[in-house]
């Protein structure tokens, strides 16, 4: 009649299904979480050039008293070559001097997909008890997921 299998070697049909669906789930959830690390870690180096940017109008307001007006002449010229580390992400570079001559503010304008198009904001504020602090700009555009911590 039938003999009896006594040695069963192999997996089911079903334990495969189930190993395949799981991996499934995995990858729906570890791609999408692998694709914001890379676009924060690439925001990071942005964030570091501008607080380079951030650091070098600090050392001026400390030497002349105030921030520079704008990134041309006073020897605070080519904000975007000073900058340079982050060029591959960065379409733009735009300083203005705040509101007063104690405040300062650095525009990026990203080039890096998914957030082309947007802006970070980094304010360097002055005061003259506390010293300088740097401040992100509620108004930068960049998607929240993806702005710098405090």
């Amino acid at each position: 009649m039938f003999k009896r299998m006594r040695n069963k070697k192999g997996f089911t049909l079903i334990e495969l299904m189930i190993v395949v669906a799981i991996v499934g789930i995995l990858a729906a959830i570890a791609i999408p979480a692998y694709l914001d690390y890379t676009v924060k870690a690439k925001l990071t180096e942005v964030s570091s050039a501008m607080d380079a940017l951030g650091q070098a109008a600090s050392e001026y307001h400390a030497s002349a008293g105030y921030f520079p007006l704008t990134t041309s002449g006073q020897g605070y010229d080519n904000v975007s070559g000073f900058a340079a580390v982050s060029r591959d992400y960065v379409q733009s570079w735009v300083y203005a001097q705040g509101a007063t001559n104690n405040q300062a503010n650095f525009t990026a304008n990203l080039n890096l997909t998914p957030v082309s198009g947007c802006t970070m904001i980094m304010g360097i504020n002055y005061i003259p008890a506390a010293g300088y602090a740097k401040v992100w700009d509620s108004a930068m555009t960049l998607p929240m997921k993806y702005r710098p911590k405090k």
